[in-house]
């Protein structure tokens, strides 16, 4: 085995790490950039909705829908982002004890190596 293949080997688990992080990463930052944009846009037409109510029990009434609305938002975004996370760490330990399989694999190989060196040692002229 080469000295690259080796390297290459020994390196994907920190790689596949490393993606996995940055792909779980990257969709909970768009869900939360999504949500965010949809509580602005909401706020905003909250306020013209409030500032056209005819009664303080319409705004009332209003305002209440608003923050349960918002409310089912946030936590339908939480539970998707935790879904999310929850996710990336299953696959995070099936990389990390897939790792520990090739370390175990490649101790064996370098014993196999030795083992089958050694008669070329014993043989060996001693001067």
């Amino acid at each position: 085995m080469t000295t690259e293949t080796r390297f290459a080997r020994v390196t994907k688990p920190m790689t596949d790490l490393v993606i996995l992080n940055a792909e779980a990463t990257g969709t909970v930052l768009q869900r939360q950039n999504a949500f965010v944009a949809e509580v602005i846009a909401a706020s905003v037409d909250q306020v013209k909705v409030l500032t056209e109510a005819g009664s303080l029990r319409d705004a009332m009434d209003s305002q209440r829908a608003y923050i349960r609305e918002i409310g089912e938002k946030f936590q339908s975004t939480a539970r998707e982002n935790i879904e999310t996370i929850r996710d990336a760490g299953r696959e995070a330990g099936t990389v990390v004890r897939g790792a520990f399989r090739r370390d175990e694999e490649a101790a064996e190989e370098t014993v196999e190596t030795v083992e089958a060196a050694a008669p070329v040692v014993e043989q060996a002229p001693q001067y």
